[in-house]
């Protein structure tokens, strides 16, 4: 497994609540007990510069921000990344662990109306080559994602707001930057995510983490990454 993983990409994604965040967690802790040096990072952000575009999109926007602006402002987040992150790391041979990636994109503004193959070849623009050699996707139905993070079935994260619509979380919201958006919106994101192997540069595959518990999810995304060869 130590040779397998030197130098390799991988992400973990999936709808909000599907618990990418702890399992990334999870994940870099077995690495690093069996050996293997992992740099683990996330996705927007990462980077002082990434940081600064992540605050941006969640906090900082005023008005009503285009899909297109949004989906570029994600990937020069990714461009300042792979730049000083990902890719000196990858090329000391360490494995490299990101909570989401281009595919949050693809699912998140694809739902918006993006069409995802201008998405990939914005990405392609952004990473050039470096793209993840594997991408997890953690599954969960949007009910349950939305419960998982607090969100209640008709809760707004700021109630009858001029920009209530749009994609980024005011300071005093609960819990996460898409909480405004509709439950269908997020049946939408889950679709894309699901599809993504169809569409998306490198191996993908679908962890199901609707009603597991953290140990079981890790133990399925273990199995994937023994058993995918990559």
């Amino acid at each position: 497994m130590k040779e397998k993983l030197h130098g390799k990409f991988i992400v973990l994604d999936g709808p909000d609540g599907c618990g990418k965040t702890t399992q990334c967690a999870i994940l870099a802790q077995w690495l690093r007990r069996n050996g293997i040096e992992v740099v683990k990072t996330h996705d927007p952000g990462g980077t002082k510069i990434g940081d600064q575009i992540r605050q941006l999109l969640k906090y900082g926007a005023k008005g009503s921000m285009d899909v297109h602006t949004e989906a570029m402002l994600f990937m020069a987040s990714r461009a300042q990344l792979i730049a000083e992150v990902i890719k000196p790391a990858l090329q000391a041979s360490k494995t490299v662990l990101c909570d989401r990636f281009i595919s949050a994109t693809c699912a998140y503004q694809g739902s918006s109306g993006y069409p995802v193959e201008k998405i990939i070849e914005l990405g392609k623009f952004a990473v050039e080559d470096t793209w993840p050699h594997l991408t997890i996707i953690i599954d969960v139905p949007a009910e349950e994602g939305r419960e998982r993070t607090g969100q209640k079935r008709n809760q707004r994260s700021k109630m009858n707001h001029k920009d209530s619509n749009q994609n980024y979380l005011f300071e005093n919201a609960t819990p996460d930057r898409f909480d405004s958006r509709t439950l269908e919106y997020h049946r939408k994101v889950r679709t894309w995510f699901l599809r993504l192997g169809k569409y998306y540069p490198g191996i993908v595959k679908v962890v199901d983490g609707g009603g597991a518990d953290i140990e079981t999810i890790h133990e399925r995304i273990k199995r994937v990454i023994l058993e995918t060869d990559f």
